[in-house]
């Protein structure tokens, strides 16, 4: 009996059973743990969408009202004041793949969680994808990949020097963030006080209904750059606050504002964008697609011996206030 047992556990387990018994609850596992707990990811909503076809409605001009008299006279007409003014903005999806071959002898170890360490490792090739073309991706499309529009990088009109993204906020077009120049090429300021004067520009161009909500985000070796500016008078530009930037206990903040910390963000460069400022949860959203967006199946004949786990899912993302958002750009 205990002979049997012993076979049994050794018998190595089926990806195919776990595609009849996880298929769509696996795939779904592997989106839900990659998507949040991540500094980027955890300051946006995220919706589900029925379609690759979702739109949203922005105001690009609000009603201009004007008092009116009463109508009890023929003198007393109705004001004529122009309407809101509408358009839409249109959802972007790519799809996100990892594949994973584990040999039938891992399979069989009985003290491996094959599922789990499968969901685990997944998470993460998709997280970092995921976040790279959320920061970085170009719009393009190439044999048939699709890339997201980044929000330093299609988002602020990089490939036409931020020509659109220079523009005003009631001149700019609604696919397009706001870009601040630092007025030096690849640095925030010649000195302490041109530092500050430029994050104080950046913070005062954004709308105050944003403010309340609104955080600096940098990686940490613009963060550690930044750490070292103060002024004649010894005042840090950074102000140590509540919890900390890298976790425990301690925060830091910059002219009042929290910083968070993205590891996947660029460092000071020429035509660099190390610093973005505002509401990102105002600013734009990730979509995931109800039903058939994500896709799970598995391969034991192309490889003796090992199976082949593939997934692929499918992700969004769309524009949803582009006042809310500054980017720093370092140029003069």
């Amino acid at each position: 009996m205990k002979k049997q047992q012993s076979q049994k556990n050794k018998e190595p387990l089926s990806f195919a059973q776990l595609q009849v018994l996880h298929g769509e609850e696996l795939s779904t596992k592997i989106i839900d743990r990659a998507t949040p707990s991540h500094a980027l990811l955890d300051e946006i909503d995220r919706i589900d969408v029925e379609s690759t076809e979702h739109r949203e409605l922005v105001v690009t001009s609000r009603i201009k009202a004007a008092l009116t008299g009463e109508h009890g006279s023929i003198d007393s007409n109705v004001s004529l004041t122009e309407g809101h003014r509408y358009t839409s903005v249109k959802s972007l999806f790519g799809k996100v793949y990892a594949q994973t071959l584990i040999t039938d002898e891992i399979v069989s170890d009985s003290h491996i969680d094959i599922a789990e360490e499968f969901i685990r490792l997944a998470s993460e090739d998709f997280l970092n994808m995921f976040v790279e073309q959320l920061l970085y991706g170009d719009e393009s499309k190439a044999n048939g990949i699709q890339r997201l529009r980044g929000v330093l990088e299609a988002r602020i009109d990089k490939a036409s020097d931020f020509s659109e993204a220079l523009k005003e906020d009631d001149e700019r077009h609604q696919d397009f963030y706001k870009v601040v120049k630092t007025g030096t090429n690849g640095s925030f300021g010649a000195n302490a006080a041109a530092i500050k004067a430029h994050f104080s520009a950046v913070k005062k161009s954004l709308p105050s209904k944003y403010k309340r909500n609104a955080k600096w985000y940098m990686n940490a070796d613009t963060f550690e750059e930044l750490e070292k500016v103060a002024d004649s008078t010894g005042q840090s530009l950074l102000i140590r606050w509540g919890r900390p930037v890298y976790g425990g206990e301690e925060t830091f903040l910059m002219l009042g504002h929290p910083i968070v910390i993205i590891d996947q963000m660029n460092s000071s460069e020429a035509n660099g964008t190390p610093v973005m400022f505002g509401d990102l949860r105002s600013a734009f959203k990730v979509l995931d697609l109800k039903g058939e967006g994500s896709y799970f199946t598995t391969d034991k004949v192309t490889v003796k011996g090992a199976t082949i786990a593939y997934i692929d899912s499918r992700y969004g993302e769309i524009i949803q206030a582009n006042d809310a958002l500054r980017v720093s750009l370092q140029a003069a």
